[in-house]
């Protein structure tokens, strides 16, 4: 952190704007049959252009060999140390939810604040096998939003904990999140997913004597979801994971004085912008109408952050071709979107997922920087390979927010 309060001195502000085009999971490795990555495969006329005109380079988000999960890879992607701050998952999920109920009534405002514990959670689906309870589905057989939105609806209606605000906010399929506001609670806990079926749910933990009592919150948190859903034939639990307190770090605002803007369809990359102090913009549902909302607001914001999350979602399930395409759809996008005059553009991603493997890879990131004057390089394709070559070199991820803000002008100089 002593290095972001020494970037923070050199903050200075002008009107040149920075766009950070993430395609989530974006690197690959090569398909047994051709030889080549997604990246590479894809054809991508705009892009390529950018490319050429532009630097290329790799970035870690946490050093070589560590496979990084989103919310590391975004912290860092934003210019924080991850190995001086950790965000829980829950957290990030409840920032980027939008509906939050309480007692079953809808909660026109709510922010998290200092002292909540957050958590996020799944449906799944328990039963007695030889006499014991254990989980065989982790996520209830995925059931349709609006049908675990309802099961939301009725936990919240009839959940009481004594001395503990229980807020619900209903998420995707079997996702959804909790926030317990009560005196003496610390998120320092365990989490209750065993990560196999056929095992019981595990009971919280306290990891420190303060997070007792928070760890008796969970439990009976659980306990009721047990007994009012105890009719369900799958959704009939929750398992709780990411559970943990919010963060007290500094805001990109704060730090660099940046009016930041952030453009992203899913929950938690919409939550860590938040917590970042990003304004969370629109609501698009498509790839389209994300650069609509970018278009929409270019006056008002010095960093755009715009988040394709598909890039990785069909990693996961181990669709190449479908990873391809998307690079290719979005080519155009990405053309609309740089027109705008945008000082610096990079496009990243915050860790690989290769189709091939199925998950995130330690991998490092295929990124690519222009700006007017750059010194830019003989590579003419975004691709893993072509970028290891580029004259950005092999550069930590927390490196590029501080890059482009030398870049836009945004630093004075260090020192006499």
């Amino acid at each position: 952190m002593k290095r972001l309060e020494m970037l923070s001195t050199l903050a200075h502000k002008n009107d040149k704007k920075i766009l950070l085009w993430v395609f989530d999971g974006i690197g690959g490795l090569p398909h047994p049959e051709t030889g080549k990555t997604e990246l590479e495969t894809a054809v991508t006329p705009h892009i390529d252009a950018f490319v050429a005109r532009s630097m290329t380079g790799r970035t870690l988000a946490f050093g070589q060999g560590v496979t990084p999960g989103s919310g590391p890879g975004h912290l860092a992607l934003f210019g924080y140390p991850n190995d001086q701050i950790v965000i829980g998952r829950g957290v990030l999920e409840v920032l980027g939810s939008s509906e939050v109920l309480l007692g079953g009534e809808r909660v026109s405002r709510f922010s998290l604040s200092k002292g909540d514990v957050a958590a996020r959670c799944n449906f799944a689906t328990r039963q007695v096998v030889g006499g014991q309870a254990v989980i065989t589905d982790r996520r209830a057989g995925k059931p349709a939003t609006a049908v675990s939105t309802a099961l939301v609806q009725r936990i919240s209606a009839e959940v009481s904990i004594e001395g503990v605000e229980v807020f619900l906010l209903p998420g995707k399929e079997h996702r959804f999140s909790v926030v317990f506001r009560g005196e003496g609670l610390v998120g320092e806990v365990t989490e209750t997913d065993p990560q196999v079926t056929g095992a019981a749910a595990l009971r919280c933990e306290p990891c420190t004597p303060a997070a007792a009592r928070a760890a008796e919150v969970v439990n009976a948190f659980v306990d009721q979801i047990n007994t009012i859903l105890a009719d369900e034939p799958a959704a009939n639990t929750a398992l709780l994971r990411g559970i943990a307190g919010r963060p007290d770090i500094p805001t990109l605002p704060e730090l660099f004085g940046l009016r930041c803007g952030a453009i992203a369809a899913y929950p938690m990359y919409r939550g860590i912008a938040s917590l970042l102090g990003f304004d969370v913009l629109g609501d698009p549902k498509t790839w389209a109408e994300e650069v609509e909302v970018l278009k929409a607001n270019y006056d008002s914001y010095d960093l755009f952050y715009l988040h394709i999350k598909e890039t990785d979602s069909v990693s996961h399930l181990g669709h190449f071709d479908e990873k391809v395409k998307i690079f290719e759809q979005c080519d155009a996008l990405f053309q609309a979107a740089i027109e705008l005059g945008f000082e610096v553009v990079i496009i990243t991603g915050d860790h690989c997922t290769p189709s091939t493997l199925m998950e995130h890879s330690w991998h490092p990131i295929p990124t690519v920087m222009g700006h007017p004057g750059c010194l830019f390089d003989d590579v003419g394709k975004l691709g893993e390979r072509a970028c290891a070559r580029g004259t950005l070199g092999d550069i930590e991820a927390r490196d590029l927010v501080p890059l482009a803000m030398a870049a836009s002008g945004k630093f004075l100089k260090y020192g006499a």
